[in-house]
């Protein structure tokens, strides 16, 4: 094998952006992932513009739809709805197993100056240890156990993943971290969300609700603490049921309301939008934990966590790739500028560069917590055009937190 500087483990969104950076930067990088791609994974994958602009390359060839509205609803029937519309395209509809496999292809085709990204499918992690220069990693497939080295180790495998668990091992003083002995970071919290598909083609001529097969819709009338949507895509839609919000949002348990988002909530709410059950519409009804929590994440050592493996989706809209992104290339960039001096003070380089987005990330908490805790009261106070206009901005585009910290204070007010 080549010399790696680099050890990713994720090859997702969040790992592929970091890998791209440093490829063309001309770091070499091992990108690890225990699934081979393409793959499933549950997502109703709606790229903002944000995530648009951040991403490196175009993803035009897999975009199958792009919508120019949103609309919101607070309760059952259409005098609920708020519908919010701008001149230009407010997301990218895809299917995520095709956005995975096409950014992990633009990915492995990345490199300049002797830069580049080699991709190897494994079974599991076993063990992690870092040392005075490096990171060690056991990693095991079949029933190999091998030891990779690298100055760095970015976490990119998800909410589900090992790295999370095992820096935080490290970060409570062991000189190894096991998988063995399971261990969560105080900070991370999780979000849940079960999501099916329906072909156009089962659908009746019109939905139940008077929704639109092409309407990008947020609904928050299914239960408290999330919401139901309908993303439109080529050739179906795709409907789903989540949990967001923080723990003490709505519940005094956020297990509590991780448990509301059941196989029964997203059939009904299915027939209830759709007009078909389940096993009418043909597709799998997948779930997905969210990892969420990241505001508060603090980078130690040479363990760098990016995306869900940082809990950096957004409480508000339960929006991930988006951050995905940004934390994978605020990843990378700390590599590249401490990598001169061997990699020292990496941990507080990576904690400045996310800091524009975990503030984001915080004020989204806040607005969580308000929000969900009362949702009618929310759309009140979106209804004001000034909101509106806010809301809509925020999710395409993102708005600094010096903006938002003020146009929020002022639109509540006028809303009393």
């Amino acid at each position: 094998m080549s010399p790696i500087d680099i050890l990713i483990v994720g090859a997702g969104p969040a790992g592929c952006a970091a890998a791209y950076d440093l490829a063309e930067a001309g770091v070499q990088v091992l990108l690890l992932d225990r699934r081979s791609f393409p793959r499933h994974k549950a997502c109703a994958c709606g790229l903002t513009r944000k995530t648009l602009k951040a991403l490196r390359y175009s993803v035009d060839p897999i975009v199958e739809h792009a919508c120019e509205e949103i609309v919101l609803e607070a309760a059952a029937g259409d005098s609920a709805k708020l519908r919010l519309r701008d001149s230009k395209p407010i997301a990218a509809m895809a299917v995520r197993e095709r956005f995975d496999a096409f950014c992990l292809e633009q990915t492995l085709a990345a490199g300049k100056n002797g830069g580049g990204v080699t991709f190897r499918r494994i079974d599991s992690i076993a063990a992690l240890r870092e040392t005075g220069d490096g990171i060690e990693l056991d990693v095991l497939t079949g029933d190999d156990r091998e030891t990779l080295r690298a100055g760095v180790l970015i976490g990119a495998d998800g909410s589900n993943g090992q790295t999370r668990r095992l820096a935080a091992q490290l970060e409570a003083g062991r000189t190894e971290a096991v998988v063995t002995q399971p261990s969560e970071a105080a900070w991370y919290e999780r979000g849940f969300a079960l999501e099916a598909t329906a072909p156009y083609a089962v659908l009746p001529a019109a939905l139940p609700e008077g929704d639109g097969p092409k309407d990008l819709l947020f609904d928050f009338s299914p239960l408290p603490g999330g919401y139901g949507w309908l993303f439109p895509k080529g050739d179906h839609i795709n409907i789903g049921v989540g949990a967001f919000a923080p723990g003490d949002g709505v519940a005094a348990s956020k297990d509590a309301a991780l448990k509301q988002v059941t196989r029964k909530l997203l059939a009904d709410y299915t027939q209830r939008k759709l007009g078909v059950d389940l096993v009418q519409a043909g597709g799998p009804v997948t779930g997905q934990y969210l990892g969420m929590g990241g505001h508060a994440y603090a980078p130690r050592g040479r363990v760098l966590l990016v995306g869900d493996a940082a809990g950096l989706v957004d409480p508000l809209t339960g929006e991930g790739i988006h951050s995905a992104v940004v934390s994978g290339q605020a990843a990378a960039a700390a590599v590249l500028s401490t990598r001169a001096q061997g990699f020292a003070g990496i941990a507080e380089s990576y904690a400045k560069k996310l800091t524009p987005l975990q503030e984001t990330l915080a004020f989204s908490e806040r607005a969580a917590r308000s929000f969900y805790r009362e949702p009618e009261r929310g759309f009140r106070v979106m209804r004001t055009p000034m909101v509106g206009w806010l809301a809509l901005k925020t999710y395409t585009d993102g708005l600094p937190v010096r903006f938002l910290r003020p146009m929020v204070r002022l639109a509540a007010w006028r809303s009393k």
